[in-house]
């Protein structure tokens, strides 16, 4: 006999709740690193055009200068599905395990947001590869629309020659305000990606992982009255910086700790939406879909999805270093 899961609608209802919760607890930073764009179509394209002309000088009666935007590169997006399900058992609802069905309801909410800040981080901890091998067995690109890796020393414009670099390629210092300089210098050096003109970066956000020496070096930077070390104990003008914790950089795609990517240290410009490159295009959040109806000896089978895609559409909005002093 089949029942409908209407006739138990407070369980739904309190699992709605405690999977809500779950979400809201995680320590989500995907929303701080990324445009998140909503979408309606499984795919689309973006497409990068030059920053608008320099304005000319015009005589008094004449017409104003009309700029002609170039095309710069393209990058395409296809919407992917993740999905988790979490079985509740007809022994589970006979014998009263409340607290154990809602605790696996907490689980699946943590479960999608990790996901997909291990998406999100990605692009972070690759960033000095094209591509690597997800959870799934499937080959993500991690690119950017040059076709280099998001860390590189030759970047390209579409309609120039010029290229630039964001990375610091020689030995040098683990990360102190020293490479802080060394990072805001290169981003001095960032060019339009559409016409090659000189279009310097304007860095507001360290990104790092969890490394705690790292945290914390930069946090003492950040939060110094005076700059220790300097030769007259100068004042520290980093405080404008803000500090983002990425908790997965460090971890490989089968979610194991990787060492040589702990020191990882981003510089970037995030709060400008014209000049953030990372993406992600979702046709649907994270949901929480409960079962309409099932047999009265069955397993119910709530579930939590969401569809995305996600990338980088420009790479003069960050400079890196590995962390460690070595060169690249």
């Amino acid at each position: 006999m089949a029942i409908s899961t209407a006739q138990f609608s407070d369980l739904t209802k309190n699992a709605m709740v405690q999977w809500e919760e779950a979400r809201k607890e995680f320590n989500s930073v995907r929303q701080s690193l990324y445009n998140i764009i909503n979408v309606s179509e499984k795919t689309s394209e973006y497409s990068n055009i030059s920053s608008t002309p320099t304005a000319r000088r015009r005589s008094e009666g004449d017409d104003a200068y009309k700029g002609t935007l170039k095309q710069g590169y393209t990058k395409n997006f296809s919407q992917s599905e993740i999905a988790l399900q979490v079985d509740v058992t007809k022994q589970l609802r006979m014998f009263d395990k409340y607290d154990e069905i809602m605790k696996r309801m907490r689980q699946m909410g943590r479960s999608a947001e990790r996901r997909m800040e291990l998406d999100a981080a990605s692009l972070l901890s690759y960033a000095w590869a094209t591509s690597y091998t997800n959870l799934d067995g499937e080959t993500v690109t991690t690119s950017t629309p040059d076709g280099l890796s998001l860390i590189n020393p030759s970047h390209t414009a579409n309609g120039s020659s010029n290229t630039f670099s964001n990375e610091i390629s020689s030995t040098h210092k683990p990360i102190s305000v020293d490479v802080l300089e060394e990072l805001e210098e290169l981003g001095n050096n960032f060019i339009d990606e559409a016409d090659g003109r000189s279009m310097p970066a304007n860095f507001d956000s360290i990104i790092t992982g969890r490394h705690a020496p790292t945290v914390h070096t930069v946090k003492r930077i950040l939060l110094s009255d005076r700059l220790q070390g300097t030769a007259d104990n100068d004042k520290n003008d980093f405080y404008m910086y803000n500090h983002i914790i990425v908790p997965f950089l460090d971890l490989d795609a089968d979610e194991t700790r990787n060492s040589d990517k702990a020191r990882y240290c981003f510089l970037a410009s995030l709060g400008n939406m014209d000049d953030n490159g990372f993406v992600i295009e979702q046709s649907q959040g994270i949901q929480f879909e409960a079962p309409e109806q099932v047999f009265e000896s069955s397993t119910w089978q709530y579930m939590t999805t969401a569809l995305y895609d996600f990338g980088t559409i420009r790479a003069g909005f960050l400079a890196a270093t590995k962390g460690d002093g070595s060169a690249v």
